[in-house]
């Protein structure tokens, strides 16, 4: 699978949401995370680590390693143009939208995701990140109910906000490795339901 991370905004767990997909993917697959922002996040995140379970490279490296990879995740750069979605579509098999479940989140989202079907996609989905994790938080329920209302499709899993993942960014390693914090499998399982999606998207 060819799968891109992509948003109009920053902040929206895009990096994260790289990391992780091509954690998942890895478990299928020799699998490549193409770091295509300039600010080389995902590099910093995961380039480091020696045993991360997938190659992270630049587009530029991508071309020598062709055909290598059974899976690709593109953390694309923030705010891509009209043209760059347009590239993106006529490459990838998937791409996904996160977004945090609050106003200009989400109304930033929804544009990106309308230019995307201007362009005739049926290829992108809106990931809900950052979601509030305290009991009778109504946010995630909300957007989600907003964005079907705008016939935007959405994963059936969200990413709860969790520390974790800013040990996981420092430690260079994926959330579920990191230590003594309760919570780091809470938010790995998140990711899983929604790689199990991505797989069978992909089917």
């Amino acid at each position: 699978m060819i799968i891109a991370i992509a948003n109009l905004k920053g902040g929206v767990a895009k990096t994260t949401t790289a990391v992780h997909i091509a954690c998942g993917l890895a478990k299928n697959g020799a699998t490549v995370l193409v770091d295509s922002d300039p600010n080389r996040s995902s590099l910093a995140w995961a380039g480091k680590s020696s045993n991360a379970p997938f190659k992270v490279i630049t587009e530029i490296e991508l071309l020598k390693y062709q055909g290598q990879f059974k899976h690709i995740v593109t953390d694309t750069k923030a705010r891509p143009e009209r043209e760059d979605l347009k590239i993106l579509l006529d490459t990838v098999n998937l791409i996904i939208l996160p977004t945090p479940p609050n106003g200009d989140d989400l109304r930033v989202t929804v544009s990106t995701a309308k230019a995307l079907a201007e362009l005739s996609s049926t290829k992108h989905r809106v990931l809900l990140t950052k979601v509030p994790t305290h009991s009778g938080a109504s946010d995630e329920q909300d957007a989600r109910t907003w964005l079907e209302s705008q016939k935007i499709p959405v994963f059936k899993g969200r990413i709860r906000f969790y520390k974790a993942y800013d040990k996981a960014f420092l430690a260079g390693v994926p959330v579920y490795e990191v230590k003594k914090d309760r919570n780091a499998k809470l938010a790995w399982s998140d990711y899983q339901a929604v790689i199990k999606e991505v797989m069978d998207y992909g089917k």
